[in-house]
């Protein structure tokens, strides 16, 4: 049999195993990631500028329409995984000691489209989700007047009444954000880089964040560190963190999930 298309991801190969690794082995992930970046920073900086541009479009949806706030938000950490994966094709060049250009990132896709067309759906079904819970969250206990996000999010920080409804509305979005980083941390890699179907990855990464829960808490940690930088520099930050967490992700990938030769990327 040959050929990619002829192969059954369920059949061909079982599911991979996962490495256990040690509580800090993230700031690892953050150093190859640096040094992923420090190769070639013009191939990498042009996806963190995507980010940024992603950004401010999103951003100028919600002045437009600020009841989609909170998909807004959701959508533009969610899309970042989906972008990187050009990111994730210059690491795994790099760790295979080829020569990488822009245009062989483009192609990155055509490993695996099924997979990560099917990651974009979860994506932005997940994003939809939280507009839709954040919507019943506000209408069934906020009483306050405020008509703009960040009017709103001013008044429920400094208005001890709201209480209630921002410890309800961090409880439901810590939940929300931890399935979907626990369903995505190895799972666009994993999709780039291996003959296997979306549910798989999606079975695999939240196995990962099971057998290692804090490491990946602290990876979780960092990200969210990292992503308050890019967003507090009005996305600028994002040229460049956006670039080293997607090589960081890379190497988590590689460090987590074990080898097998189920692997095409």
């Amino acid at each position: 049999m040959s050929g990619s298309a002829e192969i059954t991801p369920s059949e061909a190969h079982p599911t991979p195993g996962i490495r256990l690794v040690e509580p800090m082995r993230p700031l690892r992930w953050l150093y190859l990631g640096a040094c992923d970046f420090a190769r070639q920073p013009g191939i990498s900086m042009f996806y963190g500028l995507l980010v940024v541009i992603a950004g401010v479009v999103i951003s100028y949806t919600v002045v437009l329409m600020p009841y989609l706030f909170t998909a807004a938000a959701s959508g533009f950490l969610l899309v970042a995984p989906i972008l990187a994966t050009g990111l994730y094709a210059l690491s795994c060049g790099y760790e295979r000691g080829e020569s990488m250009r822009l245009t062989d990132t483009f192609r990155a896709w055509r490993n695996n489209p099924t997979g990560l067309a099917g990651f974009s759906i979860f994506a932005l079904f997940a994003g939809t989700a939280w507009q839709v819970l954040s919507l019943v969250i506000m209408a069934l206990l906020y009483k306050g007047e405020a008509m703009g996000p960040l009017d709103l999010i001013i008044e429920v920080l400094r208005n001890p009444r709201h209480g209630f409804l921002f410890v309800t509305y961090m409880i439901v979005g810590g939940v929300v954000a931890a399935m979907v980083f626990a369903l995505s941390v190895v799972s666009v890699p994993m999709l780039l880089h291996r003959r296997c179907e979306l549910l798989e990855a999606l079975r695999v990464s939240m196995m990962a964040v099971t057998e290692n829960p804090l490491p990946l808490a602290f990876w979780a940690a960092i990200i969210m560190v990292l992503c308050g930088f890019g967003f507090l520099s009005g996305f600028i930050g994002f040229i460049v963190v956006m670039p080293i967490l997607g090589h960081a992700s890379w190497h988590a990938y590689r460090d987590l999930v074990e080898h097998d030769q189920a692997e095409v990327g």
